[in-house]
């Protein structure tokens, strides 16, 4: 029996270690903007955000209005949270999308990068859909449940202890 929980548990744990689209995507960051950028370095590239207390590792996140589309999905009026780890480093990416905008992002994700591999309702307030671990890199797309001042954002990290702790919330 015992044998038998420790072949599930090592495949469970190497299935994520493909290589694919995520990584591909992904390894380096996300808009110029690499994984381990120093926060300094982050507000000389990116000056004029908003500095935030955060749960992340690093607990601070550095906000930055952007309009550019991910994947052709618009976002107008928009931002990108750049959350930091330890040693106030990027560990964790955070893409504000509009919430009309959902079944629209959530389709090219599917398209891009296939099926989700999980989803998880977060205390009845949100859904998060998550594609495997590809790499080092996770992604994930959340959007509250309550379309009433809706919410929706994509999410991609550096898989490190920071990521962990954002998809657990």
């Amino acid at each position: 029996m015992g044998r038998a929980i420790f072949v599930i548990a090592l495949a469970l744990l190497s299935a994520p270690s493909h290589g694919g689209p995520v990584a591909a995507q992904f390894s380096s960051g996300y808009g110029g903007v690499t994984w381990g950028t120093p926060l300094d370095s982050l507000v000389g590239v990116l000056p004029g955000g908003e500095h935030h207390f955060s749960t992340s590792p690093g607990e601070r996140v550095y906000i930055v209005r952007n309009d550019d589309p991910l994947f052709g999905v618009p976002r107008q009026g928009m931002s990108v949270a750049y959350h930091m780890g330890k040693g106030n480093v990027v560990e964790y990416i955070g893409i504000a999308v509009p919430y009309e905008r959902r079944d629209q992002l959530l389709g090219v994700l599917l398209s891009l990068f296939g099926p989700y591999t999980r989803t998880a309702v977060n205390q009845g307030t949100a859904a998060i859909y998550s594609w495997p671990i590809d790499n080092g890199i996770a992604m994930a797309m959340k959007a509250s449940a309550n379309p009433t001042n809706g919410i929706l954002e994509f999410g991609v990290a550096r898989w490190s202890s920071a990521a962990k702790s954002v998809k657990a919330k």
